[in-house]
């Protein structure tokens, strides 16, 4: 599942599963039969592109694998994947206004919108019907995220929540207990500062959106009144781990690249990631130990943020047949039980959820119950996030007071918001 945000947005894009259908390697039985087909592998064939971004050559390999698979069991369709390394969403639009998509491609929950409501997108409804695929069988948070006016655009095919991910040999040399899912704000508060010292902050927060506006919900409060008695309590919490605790610093100013980097290196004690970073340590940073526990309660609730992405068809393919079988297979459960078992992200059809055995993938998993999607911006996601990041960071540096930061991210935000 690749989420993307702004501090990680390339690694993010490593949370992503790609998953795989019901069908299996074997060649796959008729519709009739088989979720993981829509048609019989008789009458599928022709050409079918698939596109998303591509963050790592473990990403790619996944999905290729995936795409193999899926043309062993139906030799008559060539499938082609094609990847997009840089600026995928531009990209993606200039092609559709172009006419030049690919049949099958990712769309991110920040921006699906746009694409929904002006008709670039294939309905899946009855293509879904013919394959026996219901809605039912994902998580409905979901593939609600990706419908409108009552249909079906995408099927998301992997997802995340933030889980607080713990650097164990910290703590344990800092002389600090590790963290639980009982944990309030004023616990990570306290081991914050107790764990800042020898040359290591207690956490690394981001100036980013996406860590932050998850805390702004824990306080009751919301981006349509973000300078409100909520909005600050959030904010002077958020960015006084820096700006006045200095049990916190930016990556860049650690010398990383973003906060899954300093924990990996013990820089930070503490970072608020979803399952790319333990897939990141399992990857590259195998001799470290590590936790992962919910997100802290604030003083209104619990409250996380759902990263997902789906894979949904161009309203111009000419083969819908065999583009909705691959989009099919990669979004089925069978291929998304084999990136679970890699570590990538969670699968998106709810019978997998007994599967899920790695406890922090478990506690990441159960943070879509108090969860909210990744749009909380509609169509002006992204020029919301980064509004919201540019004040953070002037907080967060000390170049502007919370309530300055915050009423110039109030007007800021003010046009881009519908309350």
């Amino acid at each position: 599942m690749l989420m993307r945000n702004k501090t990680l947005l390339a690694l993010v894009a490593l949370a992503a599963i790609v998953a795989t259908a019901c069908g299996g390697p074997a060649a796959q039985p008729s519709a009739s039969t088989s979720p993981g087909a829509s048609a019989t592998t008789a009458q599928l064939s022709g050409n079918v592109r698939v596109s998303g971004w591509s963050s790592s050559p473990a990403e790619d390999k996944l999905v290729t694998d995936a795409i193999d698979a899926f043309m062993k069991a139906n030799p008559n369709v060539k499938v082609t994947w094609e990847p997009i390394a840089k600026d995928y969403d531009t990209v993606l639009k200039t092609n559709i206004a172009a006419g030049t998509e690919a049949d099958v491609f990712y769309v991110d929950i920040n921006w699906v919108g746009s694409l929904m409501t002006t008709g670039k997108l294939m309905a899946l409804d009855d293509l879904m019907s013919k394959a026996k695929v219901a809605k039912s069988d994902f998580v409905p948070t979901l593939i609600d995220a990706f419908s409108n006016g009552g249909k079906v655009y995408g099927l998301p095919k992997d997802f995340n929540t933030l889980g607080l991910v713990y650097n164990k040999d910290v703590f344990t040399k800092q002389g600090v207990k590790e963290p639980t899912n009982d944990w309030t704000w004023a616990d990570l508060k306290q081991a914050a500062k107790d764990l800042t010292k020898n040359g290591v902050v207690g956490v690394s927060l981001p100036a980013d959106a996406a860590r932050f506006v998850p805390f702004l919900w824990m306080a009751g409060g919301d981006i349509t009144a973000i300078n409100n008695a909520a909005g600050t309590m959030a904010t002077d919490y958020y960015t006084g781990f820096e700006a006045k605790d200095k049990t916190s610093k930016l990556p860049s100013e650690l010398g990383m690249g973003w906060p899954g980097e300093a924990l990996a290196k013990g820089k930070a004690a503490i970072a608020f990631e979803g399952g790319w970073l333990p897939a990141f340590l399992k990857s590259d940073y195998k001799d470290v130990k590590y936790g992962v526990v919910q997100l802290p309660k604030g003083p209104s609730s619990k409250s996380n943020l759902i990263f997902t992405v789906a894979y949904a068809m161009s309203a111009k393919t000419k083969n819908a047949d065999a583009a909705f079988a691959v989009l099919n297979y990669l979004t089925g459960a069978e291929n998304q039980r084999k990136v679970l078992q890699s570590g990538f992200a969670l699968p998106t059809r709810q019978a997998l959820a007994s599967e899920i055995t790695d406890p922090g993938s478990k506690e990441i998993f159960n943070g879509a119950a108090y969860g909210k999607p990744f749009n909380y911006g509609g169509a002006n996601n992204g020029k919301i996030n980064d509004a919201i990041n540019k004040q953070l960071e002037a907080i967060i540096t000390g170049k502007s007071t919370v309530k300055d930061g915050l009423d110039k991210m109030a007007n800021d935000l003010k046009p881009l918001v519908t309350p």
